[in-house]
């Protein structure tokens, strides 16, 4: 007794050591790795923005028509992502009265499809129409976007003179190498703008004496009349130039009535890739109204594949439930189970042969033979014949069916058969008689 309490003590004291071991060496810390963006990041472009909008007292929401202006207040700010969401001048006129009760419109003209060379676009654009405002080539140097960073993340890099791939291959080489060296040297904290050259730069003033930046893609810029000449019908209030040689301009500003009308051909500005760029989160904000703030963007469709994870729990829960009700269908029943029936006909021979079965289990035989008989004596007239008479139309019966005398006297008047040769010989004999008559 007194080995095992001390067994169960060193035990304890085992238990005890490693508990003080675990807790004097064992460090806890965290570590943030960048995996790129989220489902709802990819499938939101302007999810960023959004959430930036939200924290400085908005109520953003998306829209996907423009039929979305019936619901809007004068107050309200749409941002609509492509022009031709204004799909004819019906929509424009409405969209022009909303603007003019004070709305506020940041709108993206559409460049897709655009043909330099014929001036025009393949088809018509009713808002740019109704504003005056064509499309121009811009500048086909700019390039600034990182087609890695939704994958990669933040570290993610591209230089010019690389494709996706080949960056992609060299964001591998250097993983594999600093695994293979154990680097753990603390990563520097990238700058937050890319590298720019100051010309391609917009700089713009505030009300506060400060200056935004902005960094627009100029490939596609908007020309009006109005910036060469501001006396002309309908001309921007307010435009800016990248480059002070440039005729045409990224952006521009109109004023219809008691609102606003923002029109720029840079549909990424705001996206959740650029938005964190120089003052683009600040000059939307400085655009945005007091009330609502509405994004009008193309409408998304989920994809198959993202349906099928989304409701995996639900098909599988739902199918667990009609194979279960199936179970408790099918184990339902009273009694012995029965046969399932013949699906198959069965031959005449077949069904002859049943019936006399049948007929023979229920003792009729003797009925069927009976009438058989009665028959066959009332043609032959021979009901009430004497043994003389019976004799007689035997000898004759006899030499016509090639019968014994015994056999037509016992089919025509002998006692009913008891087994089934038997009543089979008497009737095939009487068939034989019938046949002859």
């Amino acid at each position: 007794m007194t080995t095992k309490r001390l067994l169960i003590g060193i035990a304890l004291l085992l238990c005890a050591g490693l508990v003080w071991l675990f807790l004097t060496f064992f460090e806890r810390y965290t570590e943030e790795k960048d995996r790129g963006w989220g489902a709802e990041a990819r499938r939101n472009p302007f999810l960023a923005a959004e959430r930036y909008l939200a924290q400085m007292g908005l109520e953003p929401r998306q829209a996907e028509n423009i039929s979305v202006l019936n619901g809007l207040s004068p107050d309200a700010t749409l941002f609509i992502a492509n022009s031709s969401q204004a799909y004819n001048p019906q929509r424009v006129e409405e969209l022009l009265q909303w603007v003019e009760s004070g709305g506020h419109a940041i709108v993206v003209a559409r460049t897709e499809g655009f043909d330099f060379e014929k001036g025009r676009s393949d088809e018509r654009d009713w808002l740019l129409e109704s504003l005056g405002v064509s499309i121009v080539e811009g500048h086909e140097e700019y390039r600034f976007e990182n087609p890695l960073q939704p994958l990669l993340g933040e570290d993610a890099e591209l230089s010019p003179e690389q494709s996706p791939g080949e960056a992609l291959r060299e964001y591998n080489r250097k993983i594999d190498e600093a695994k293979a060296e154990g680097q753990t040297e603390t990563k520097k904290e990238k700058p937050r703008n890319p590298d720019v050259e100051p010309e391609d730069l917009i700089t713009l003033p505030t009300s506060g004496g400060a200056e935004l930046q902005l960094h627009f893609n100029a490939r596609h810029l908007l020309y009006h009349e109005g910036i060469d000449n501001s006396s002309a019908e309908g001309a921007p209030e307010f435009f800016a130039k990248v480059w002070r040689e440039d005729e045409a301009v990224p952006f521009m500003q109109f004023e219809r009535g008691r609102g606003v009308i923002t029109l720029l051909t840079d549909s990424t500005l705001w996206q959740s890739n650029r938005i964190g760029h120089f003052d683009h989160a600040y000059f939307l904000q400085l655009l945005a109204g007091s009330g609502d703030f509405v994004f009008l963007t193309r409408p998304r469709f989920d994809s198959l594949g993202f349906l099928a994870r989304k409701y995996t729990a639900e098909f599988f829960i739902s199918g667990l439930f009609a194979l279960l009700g199936w179970l408790i269908l099918r184990a339902r029943r009273f009694g012995p189970l029965q046969p399932s029936p013949e699906i198959a006909r069965r031959s005449l021979l077949e069904h002859i042969s049943a019936c006399g079965h049948y007929y023979w289990r229920d003792d009729q035989c003797q009925r069927l033979l009976r009438g058989q008989r009665e028959e066959l004596l009332r043609r032959l007239g021979a009901t009430d014949a004497s043994s003389s008479a019976r004799q007689t139309l035997s000898k004759r019966l006899s030499a016509t069916t090639n019968l014994s005398e015994h056999s037509i006297i016992a089919s025509l008047w002998g006692k009913p058969a008891t087994s089934e040769e038997s009543f089979t010989e008497q009737m095939r004999t009487l068939q034989r008689i019938e046949a002859v008559l």
